[in-house]
């Protein structure tokens, strides 16, 4: 099993950051890369068992599970059960933290998923730099958008 992490701190309160990631359905507005980002069925995109449809520009489509989500710990916990992605049993956790020295979140993002030995570096390698961490800089970004113009 390969394990990758990515934390960041984003200059918003906690309640900001968790109104944009919560929704499992509204990852297309903040993760770059993507398309298109439904959720299947006539599940809310809070329901744990909800499934997303992603498109994403150089991956093709990913299907993804909620299988759990915290209002309290402020987390979500998905599965990728259908991907171009040479990867299997992905399932990554997104937490955030509220930074007490101020109105500030520390956001992790930790994921484990197998691999076949020809990818696993590459994967290891991609998922935060290239997935992880420019979800955290677009989050900031809109957040700190949403506060200049309120």
């Amino acid at each position: 099993m390969i394990h990758v992490m990515a934390s960041s701190v984003i200059p918003s309160s906690v309640s900001s950051v968790w109104g944009l990631i919560r929704d499992f359905g509204a990852l297309g507005s903040w993760l770059p890369g993507v398309k298109t980002c439904v959720i299947e069925g006539d599940d809310p995109g809070d329901r744990v068992g909800a499934i997303r449809r992603v498109e994403m520009g150089d991956v093709g489509v990913i299907r993804e599970q909620l299988l759990a989500l915290s209002d309290v710990d402020h987390a979500v916990t998905f599965s990728i059960i259908e991907a171009a992605l040479p990867i299997r049993n992905y399932r990554s956790t997104i937490t955030l933290l509220p930074v007490t020295d101020g109105d500030r979140t520390f956001i992790r993002w930790r994921g484990q998923f197998e691999a076949a030995a020809e990818h696993a570096a590459s994967m290891e390698a991609r998922m935060p730099i290239h997935i992880y961490q420019p979800a955290f800089d677009m989050l900031a970004e809109i957040l700190a958008l949403m506060e200049t113009q309120s």
